[in-house]
Formats: C-alpha cells, structure tokens, sequence
C-alpha cells in the first residue's frame, strides 16, 4: 500500500516536471510573428482621388441685355452649329432706339462736312468747327451703342454642341448680369466629343502629380467600367473648404479621358486613379512591416529582421508605395526574413527580442509574374 502511494507521488512529480519544462521552454522561444522574405517585385504608386465629369468644352450662355424672350429656335438634346441662331429677345425698343440714333449720327455727319467746307473758306471759326465735330464723334458713339444693344437681342452658339440645358420660356423676360448678380443662365451648350474628370487631390500629393501622368476612371454610375485618361492640368492654387473645425486644402486636377462611354454626362460623380510612378525589378515588403522607430536617438523608417531567432530593428531607406508594396532602396538584401505582424506584437516588438515564426515559402509564381515584367 505504502509503495502505490510512493510511485502515485512520483508520478505527480514528474508531470509537474515537465509541465514546468514545456512552459520554460515555450518561454524560451519568444513572441510568435509572422514573417515574410525580402523580394524582388513591381510597385505602382498612385493617387486616389474623387470630383465629377465635365464635357471638354461648356458655355452658360447669359442674357447680355434687358429683354422679353420672343423666340426659342432649339431645345435640350438639340445638337447646334457654331454661330447658330439660338435665341431671339424682343428687339423693337431697341430697334427704334438703334434707328433714332442712326439718325442723328448721319445728321451730324453732314453737319461735320458743311462745317469741314466752310472752315475751308474761313466763314466760321475754328472754335465752331470743334463743337461740331464733337457733336458728330458724341452721335457716332451713340449709334454704336445702340447698335450693339441690337444686336443683342438675338443669341447665337458661341460653339458647336449638343443643347444640354434651356432655362428660360418665350414670353420671360432675361436679364442682363450687374454687381453682384450674374444675370439670366438662358441655356447652356456643351461639346460632348470630349469628355473630362475634374477631381480633388490632397496637398501631400500634390508634388507627386504631374502633366502628363496616366489615370483611370471610374463613374459611380457604372462601376463596372474603368475608362483611361491622361492628366492635363494641375491647379496651382489651392481650393480651401471647412471640415468642422479643421481645414482641408485640396487642389484640382483635370484628366482628359482618352474613352468615354455617351451614357456618361457632364456633373456625374467619378473616382480616379493617377498612376505617379511605376517600378519594377526593385526590393520589395510588405507595406505593414516598416514603419518610424527610434534608432540611434534618430527617427527613421525601419523594419525587423530575423536574425538567430531575435528581432533585428534595421534601419531602411524606402522608395515609392503601392496599398500593399514598398520599395526598398537600402538597408536590407533580397531573401532577408523581416516580421510583418501581427500589429499588436509589432508595435511593441523590442530590438533583440525573441521570437518565433512558420518558415515562409518561397512564391515562385510570383518571381515568374516579375520576370515577364521586366
């Protein structure tokens, strides 16, 4: 009896043996993280951004006069030719006014050459002939006034296009725009051959965009469609807007969309991508293993290499980012094994710590994909 007792304490003993060996020894292993290699791969950098569509050339056409409309010669969806009669006000007081001042600019003018031959003669004096010759040149600016209010009255297409909005009836009355009032929008015409993406982008990527570069775009209604484009135009100055309490600076780009759908129209929302840099046959990471750490009382961008089983914290010089990919220019070599998380675990992680990790697999589908970009 006494000798089952001693071999039941025995054999607790042991079990407790090796719980605590199995402990230290996990223990000794150090943190778990994952892990991935160093490879050579392609990263495309771009910038996202957002805004609407508009045609590669729109006109508001404004009434330049005081008017009733009389006639309406097109309506939406029309297409009209440069130089088309579009509208036409009511012009009969601002005919008879053309033709009262017609005639007294022709009745000054014959007073100007009886004047012209008398003083030739020295029948009237030169102060005389002054007076009137001011009186012709006040009647002939007369006349050009009221002619050009006249020919105001009838609109016609400053460009050629498609009709796209008419804001006015006939039997309206359009007026003309003054200080702080833009007057009557009586229609606007756009040319629908082109169409182009006026989107925001952010002052921190404003350096890296640039006249010339490739963009894709998308609108919201049709997702399913991307339409490539060339950037055209970078704001130079900033456009400020408020966001609570905070300011936001964005600045405008324009891309010319090299194809287009004719179901998209002008004021649609799109998205864009603007492609700023490509690389290919660089160092490659994953973009969640580097990040700023103290080094050397210095704050610079590094990452964690494997090396003896610790936590090397290495100091890198990046290149340009993809969402997934950062390029690495120095710092560490092609197949280096570097910790990519998990976050929790890197972002505590100390120099020469511990760790432990599943061996990574080599992804030589990947290194084939990379060769034929080359």
């Amino acid at each position: 009896m006494k000798k089952k007792r001693l071999l039941i304490i025995v054999g607790a003993i042991v079990v407790i043996i090796l719980i605590v060996v199995l402990n230290l020894s996990q223990g000794d292993s150090g943190e778990k993280v994952e892990v991935d290699l160093v490879k050579v791969g392609y990263v495309t950098s771009v910038v996202t951004s957002s805004g609407e569509l508009k045609a590669g050339s729109q006109v508001d056409i404004s009434a330049e006069t005081i008017a009733r409309v009389r006639r309406i010669n097109y309506r939406e969806g029309d297409y009209v030719k440069k130089g088309d009669l579009l509208i036409e006000l009511d012009d009969v007081q601002a005919d008879a006014t053309r033709k009262l001042a017609l005639a007294k600019f022709e009745q000054s003018e014959q007073d100007l050459l009886r004047a012209q031959k008398l003083l030739e003669k020295e029948l009237i004096s030169q102060e005389s002939f002054e007076r009137i010759d001011l009186s012709y040149k006040t009647a002939k600016a007369s006349y050009e006034q009221a002619l050009d209010a006249y020919r105001k009255t009838k609109v016609y297409a400053p460009i050629s296009g498609k009709v796209m909005k008419v804001n006015v009836e006939e039997g309206e009355t359009a007026v003309m725009g003054a200080l702080n009032y833009g007057g009557t929008v009586m229609m606007t015409i756009a040319d629908m051959s082109q169409m182009i993406a006026v989107v925001k982008i952010d002052e921190t990527d404003v350096p890296d965009v640039k006249v010339g570069l490739e963009a894709e775009v998308i609108a919201d209604a049709m997702p399913d469609s991307a339409y490539a484009g060339t950037v055209t135009k970078v704001g130079l100055m900033p456009i400020t807007s408020a966001l609570g309490t905070e300011g936001v600076t964005d600045f405008e780009v324009e891309i010319k969309m090299d194809e287009f759908s004719q179901l998209l129209r002008p004021g649609m929302n799109v998205k864009a991508e603007i492609t700023t840099s490509e690389k290919s046959g660089v160092l490659t990471i994953p973009i969640q293993a580097s990040g700023k750490r103290e080094l050397d009382d210095e704050s610079v961008e590094t990452v964690f290499v494997v090396m003896g089983g610790k936590a090397k914290l290495t100091k890198i010089v990046a290149g340009i980012s993809s969402d997934t990919k950062t390029e690495i220019i120095s710092g560490i070599a092609e197949d280096d094994t570097i910790i990519i998380g998990p976050y929790r675990i890197l972002s505590k992680l100390k120099d020469g710590q511990k760790v432990s990790f599943d061996e990574v697999e080599e992804d030589t589908s990947a290194a084939v994909q990379n060769e034929g970009l080359e």
